[in-house]
């Protein structure tokens, strides 16, 4: 990639997914002057490949105006443990995904059940800072950590029950009750926390520790960049044209991320974001086209709607196709497991069909956007006959927005610089 000499460049902005280096050059405003796309070399190295491409283009190295996000490590797993699902564990469960993690699993301090699954955090919590919480005390004297498979074990609850658990279990990391005194929601000491173990965990873990200090010190998640940019873009200040309520979704090779304006949960939804929030998001770790690949086979060949997605989605075979997939002997393209991610995710979506996951209501939707690497080559006239599968017949059908040019990304990461790291 050469710069344009009449463009001038003000900025430079990276984005390291799991098989991807995405490079765009930004110029005065922060409009998009040019993009490249390169496709990660494992055998040089995450830090090797982003110095090259930046020495390429006649970046410096400690250029403090190069912008960089990754989702290289797929994002931390995080374990909830908490007072109530319904009120704490809606705070945790909020803040983790928009720090860019996810959360396999919430259950309340009593839960008796075996969680197996690995995670990276534990995060224990609930109620708010009070000093007379003698019940609360002693429900995490029972706390077992024991049944747990964790990494670090965090502890985000009544600050004035904190000294008495990390007597209990020393090794426990403390931070601000998230809930304050007055269930307010106010802090956001967990996606703090969270954002900066996702960021520790993706250097070191990945390489990127080999970059030099003001790039590597200011990386930040790829999730909460897009969620940056499509807040920015709801909120007008963007040039892409957005009407809420909208969905956006961002389908990629390992995961399918939804981030949503929070007036489309469905008002009987028994789980629901919190109530201090206008956007939130939900991570599909098992829709990808790539490392999901074989979830999503699973799903989609068992769906009770396959042979009506099949048909609007093929112009022939569409019953050889049935009976392939059925039998798991079908090979997909990639263009059709992307449309596939989008509509076991909205489906799931409609029916609050997934751990902590609220009920959309989908009539309510007047936008769709779709971003990320797999959703490039999708055609809005096949997403709006997909979309008509799911929506009941004479409601107004959604406006569909499929984001070429990775604008959503490049307004987050803009946005990005103004904020600490």
């Amino acid at each position: 990639m050469t710069p344009d000499p009449n463009n001038k460049m003000s900025r430079v902005a990276v984005d390291i997914g799991s098989t991807v280096v995405k490079v765009a050059l930004l110029g005065e405003g922060d409009h998009l002057i040019s993009q490249e796309f390169c496709p990660r070399d494992f055998e040089a190295g995450i830090a090797n490949q982003v110095k090259a491409l930046l020495v390429s283009i006649g970046v410096a190295l400690d250029n403090p105006d190069v912008l960089v996000c990754s989702s290289a490590n797929g994002g931390l797993q995080i374990g909830i443990v908490c007072l109530t699902k319904r009120f704490s564990g809606t705070v945790f469960r909020d803040q983790v995904l928009l720090a860019g993690a996810n959360p396999t699993f919430i259950c309340d301090l009593d839960d008796t059940s075996e969680h197996l699954s690995y995670v990276d955090i534990l995060l224990i919590g609930g109620g708010i800072d009070s000093v007379d919480a003698d019940p609360l005390a002693e429900r995490l004297r029972r706390f077992a950590p024991d049944k747990y498979r964790f990494g670090t074990l965090l502890y985000a609850g009544n600050k004035y029950l904190a000294h008495s658990f990390c007597k209990l279990f020393p090794k426990t990391v403390v931070v601000s009750n998230p809930l304050g005194e007055h269930l307010s929601n106010a802090t956001t000491s967990v996606f703090e926390v969270i954002r900066r173990a996702y960021l520790d965990d993706l250097v070191y873990k990945q390489g990127i520790s080999e970059l030099r200090g003001n790039l590597a010190n200011g990386i930040r998640p790829t999730p909460e960049i897009v969620n940056l940019g499509f807040q920015r873009a709801v909120q007008r200040r963007s040039s892409i044209p957005i009407i809420a309520p909208c969905v956006l979704l961002d389908i990629g090779g390992a995961t399918t991320d939804l981030h949503y304006t929070v007036e489309i949960v469905h008002e009987n939804s028994e789980i629901r974001p919190t109530a201090a929030s206008s956007f939130a998001r939900y991570v599909f770790t098992d829709l990808g086209i790539v490392a999901s690949r074989d979830t999503l086979l699973l799903q989609l060949r068992s769906h009770p709607r396959l042979h009506e997605f099949l048909t609007t989605m093929l112009t022939k075979g569409v019953r050889e196709a049935y009976q392939l997939l059925r039998e798991g002997e079908y090979e997909p393209s990639r263009e059709l497991l992307s449309y596939a991610c989008l509509f076991l995710a909205l489906d799931r979506f409609a029916h609050g069909r997934g751990p902590d996951l609220p009920t959309g209501d989908l009539p309510k939707i007047a936008q769709i956007i779709l971003t990320g690497g797999a959703a490039q080559g999708m055609s809005e006239e096949l997403v709006e006959r997909m979309i008509a599968l799911l929506l009941p017949g004479k409601c107004v059908k959604p406006i569909i927005l499929v984001d070429r040019c990775y604008q959503i990304w490049v307004d987050g990461i803009v946005c990005s610089r103004h904020l600490s790291v």
